[in-house]
């Protein structure tokens, strides 16, 4: 939730989102959204969702690839806040809608996302229906219409990709979880069989694939913990951090030699390959899923920073240089069993020089990801640095007694339209 808010913050002064809160500026209300606005929940939700994974720097789960976070919290805050729930009711809310999310991705497996959907937008709808219902207290009658009719509405597609549309439909989706609870809590009826009958959720989008035993484990295991979210050190798509790492290491103290570079050589899953689409960025959109964006960026700077999402720099004479000498290929080793499972957006850079002489790194996973996470101290880091780039000061964080309820109220608070 830390995290969520602090890249909510960064992405109010997005200019897509100061265009969205501006258009949705008319509805008051007492919720509060990135920009500073007083509005209703589903403005609140739709700004504060796209806010919060316009610089694709909000958190992500490998059970199904789902940005869960940026849905999920949007739309429990906001109805929280109108409600009056306590930050313990939208803590609450939060985890169930995100553990209903992450074991819908792992019911689903990977080929959801390979077939081309967009799991943050249908296992994520999901999930943040049943958090909403949560909130509202509705009865597991009215719940599971609610969830019924949130699996049949369903199904975004990743043509989404390097558009507006993306970190828009997030918020979209939030927004979307509050009005499908509602009806529900109005009295409306949805499918109790969505998931299972011959024209519902696993049948279309996920090729008939049923495997819900995971969710007989629900309130056993915690996929929050098992297997635990990657956590962003780079604005960027998750499927570049291994290839940021690895360029990273092999360029540490030699910044001296990046003229001498002939070659940079990504090997990567075909996982990856069909993420990062963009060899040649023309928008801060796209840049976000180019490898060769990231890892120019990781030889100049060590990584991905907020900053290199600004249009001047997509221009950068240094960063077009390297990215022209920089290729991706999809490993079929690494696409295979083991590793497809055990490192699913892994990377091996090459470094070939004019002299000659390579170098090799393989990263299997980046820092920030589950068995590789971020300290206490690391995520207040990234806190601050998001709210250094909203506009705002830094703050001292104690994770162990924070309100994170009100810490968003008041930093979303702050958030000002340009």
């Amino acid at each position: 939730m830390l995290d969520t808010i602090g890249v909510i913050v960064a992405g109010s002064v997005h200019p897509g989102v100061q265009k969205l809160a501006r258009h949705m500026a008319g509805v008051k209300g007492g919720c509060v959204a990135a920009s500073g606005l007083a509005t209703d929940p589903i403005s609140a939700a739709t700004i504060n969702g796209m806010a919060a994974h316009v610089w694709d720097f909000d958190d992500n789960s490998y059970t199904g690839m789902i940005h869960g976070s940026a849905v999920i919290f949007p739309a429990v805050f906001a109805v929280g806040q109108e409600a009056g729930a306590s930050s313990d009711d939208i803590l609450l809310a939060f985890l169930l809608g995100s553990e209903i999310a992450y074991t819908l991705g792992e019911i689903c497996t990977h080929s959801h996302f390979l077939r081309g959907w967009w799991p943050t937008g249908t296992c994520g709808l999901i999930g943040a229906t049943a958090g909403v219902c949560k909130i509202l207290g509705l009865t597991a009658h009215q719940t599971a219409n609610a969830i019924g009719t949130a699996a049949v509405s369903a199904g975004i597609e990743r043509a989404i990709a390097g558009t507006d549309a993306k970190p828009y439909l997030v918020g979209n989706v939030a927004g979307q979880a509050i009005t499908l609870a509602r009806a529900a809590q109005a009295g409306l009826t949805g499918p109790h069989e969505a998931f299972e009958q011959k024209n519902g959720f696993f049948s279309l989008l996920n090729g008939g694939h049923p495997a819900v035993v995971q969710a007989k484990e629900l309130g056993e295991r915690w996929r929050i913990h098992e297997p635990g979210l990657l956590f962003k050190t780079s604005p960027v798509c998750s499927g570049a951090h291994a290839a940021i790492e690895a360029t990273a290491t092999l360029l540490k103290d030699k910044s001296d030699r990046l003229e001498e570079i002939e070659h940079i050589a990504a090997e990567v899953p075909q996982l990856v390959a069909d993420s990062l689409v963009y060899d040649r960025p023309t928008n801060t959109q796209e840049a976000q899923f180019s490898l060769p964006y990231s890892v120019a960026c990781a030889a100049l700077h060590g990584r991905v920073r907020l900053a290199d999402l600004e249009e001047v720099e997509l221009h950068d004479a240094l960063k077009l240089g390297l990215m022209a000498k920089t290729s991706m290929l999809a490993s079929a080793e690494l696409s295979e069993e083991p590793l497809a499972s055990e490192c699913p957006e892994s990377t091996k850079i090459t470094i070939r020089y004019v002299s000659g002489e390579t170098e090799t790194h393989f990263c299997g996973e980046a820092f920030g990801m589950p068995r590789r996470p971020l300290s206490d101290a690391d995520l207040v880091e990234k806190f601050n640095d998001c709210l250094r780039f909203g506009g705002l000061v830094e703050r001292p964080i104690d994770l162990q007694g924070v309100d994170l309820s009100l810490l968003a109220t008041e930093v979303l608070g702050a958030t000002r339209l340009s």
